[in-house]
């Protein structure tokens, strides 16, 4: 499957822990056809026999990883892989605070807003917003505001004291301008250009694909069109955003940790959240969650081909709001 966000992050760890294996005599090998969103399965012999599977989970919530033993056949192997996985170091280990800025840029109706999240090891801590002076703009829509995103997160980082950060955008534009891999023509380039390499900040640019699923892209985008819009409506559309996106967070790790595949699609015309149940390599179900005015965190699930299947997770969904309450 092509564009899975965490795939370098589950790779990474999922080495990480077969070379743990194979050092203590375990062999073990990624299995590539497996990477989900959130998981990927690792393939276990013992003495040449096939021990079955064990599976790599990652919450993007906590930036953490978990190693689920429910595929396992043999279960002495198990016990060894439990306590091998609770002694492998990670890198994602190490002292020191990550910090990770979602940036976007939104024009409606003549305004222009700009939008940014800001994220601690993997953690929301911040979000910023607000509408890009018309004088600024000058006729370049919602790119200004792409370039103010980047511009205030900046200035928070240095606020905040933090001297390296990693920032996604979906513009090219961001990137080329500030390395000046584009000439800077206009006064709205050449000045942001110049407050980029003025700024001691060390940046890491990563391009991202818009509307694609990339929840924390999406959300920036959110933030930006609330930026560019009235003030008092769009705070109450994004606030139910941003509280759909947390949930369906927390909704995918109770699927994983029951044995159920969930693919984040995206959200959907600001009212619902998309996710695929998947099991085999193909798709046999889709989950949507709805978080409106009139339809508070309300799923909707159709396409499942197993009726069992789908009974299991409206019963799952049951539990996991009142264990909420």
């Amino acid at each position: 499957m092509a564009n899975l966000q965490f795939e370098d992050k589950l790779r990474s760890r999922a080495e990480e822990f077969v070379g743990s294996l194979k050092r203590a005599g375990i062999e073990a090998a990624i299995i590539d056809k497996s990477f989900r969103q959130y998981a990927v399965k690792i393939s276990v012999h013992s003495s040449g026999e096939d021990s079955g599977r064990a599976v790599l989970y990652y919450s993007p919530k906590s930036d953490s990883f978990s190693l689920k033993l429910h595929e396992m056949t043999d279960r002495s192997i198990a016990s060894v892989l439990e306590k091998l996985w609770k002694a492998t170091p990670t890198a994602d280990e190490a002292p020191g605070a990550r910090y990770e800025i979602y940036v976007d840029g939104s024009f409606i109706n003549g305004a222009t807003g700009y939008g940014a999240v800001v994220l601690k090891n993997g953690k929301v801590i911040d979000e910023l917003c607000g509408r890009v002076d018309a004088s600024e703009v000058n006729g370049t829509r919602q790119v200004a505001g792409e370039l103010v995103a980047v511009k205030e997160a900046l200035t928070w980082c240095r606020a905040h004291s933090v001297d390296e950060v990693d920032v996604y955008y979906d513009y090219l534009g961001i990137e080329k301008w500030a390395t000046r891999q584009w000439k800077t023509n206009q006064p709205l380039t050449k000045n942001y250009a110049q407050f980029v390499s003025s700024c001691p900040v060390k940046i890491h640019w990563h391009k991202v694909d818009s509307h694609t699923g990339n929840r924390w892209n999406d959300r920036a985008d959110a933030l930006a069109r609330q930026g560019a819009g009235p003030a008092q409506a769009s705070t109450v559309e994004t606030d139910l955003v941003g509280e759909l996106l947390k949930k369906t967070d927390r909704w995918i790790e109770v699927l994983m940790l029951n044995g159920i595949e969930a693919g984040f699609d995206r959200v959907y015309n600001e009212q619902f959240a998309r996710m695929n149940i998947i099991e085999k390599d193909e798709g046999v179900g889709v989950f949507d969650l709805y978080n409106t005015k009139k339809k508070k965190l309300s799923p909707y699930l159709h396409n499942f081909r197993d009726g069992n299947l789908k009974l299991r997770i409206e019963t799952l969904w049951r539990e996991f709001r009142s264990s909420e309450k």
